[in-house]
């Protein structure tokens, strides 16, 4: 596992080949931000789509632009599913939201499978889970390890 860490503004981006982007939400996301993590999610998926863990341990808002942004830009050809990690209330409302906003705008056909779990250990089982039931590399999870 590749442990360097990319920033974007407070944000955290880190790849594990073969298909899923880590992300640590830290303070409040821009416009800018969010345009380049959907920049680094569109990189990262050149050569298929990728599982996205977001951690919103420290996650403190949303701004409305970079909620609008999902109405100018679909990355549903870009995931196998998006699992949310961490954080409070506060920060799950936020998220809600947020994948609310995503549902009314990426209406059609495609879906993209979603979870809220409490860690890591749990979100890289979903994973597992999810790339058994589609198809994709499985991953031993004994060699992860749950806080980096």
């Amino acid at each position: 596992m590749d442990d360097t860490w990319e920033r974007v503004g407070a944000h955290r981006h880190r790849f594990e080949a073969p298909d899923l982007l880590h992300t640590r939400a830290v303070g409040p996301i821009s416009r800018d931000e969010f345009a380049t993590a959907l920049d680094v999610i569109e990189r990262h998926a050149e050569r298929g789509p990728i599982f996205w863990l977001v951690d919103l341990t420290h996650l403190d808002g949303i701004t409305p632009e970079a909620r609008r942004l999902l109405s100018e830009r679909d990355a549903r050809a870009h995931l196998r599913g998006i699992v949310l990690i961490g954080g409070g209330f506060p920060q799950r409302v936020l998220a809600t939201l947020a994948l609310k906003a995503v549902r009314l705008f990426w209406r059609h056909e495609t879906h993209v499978p979603f979870a809220f779990l409490a860690d890591e250990r749990e979100a890289l089982a979903w994973i597992d889970a999810e790339r058994r039931a589609r198809g994709g590399p499985r991953v031993n999870l004994r060699d992860k390890r749950s806080n980096d």
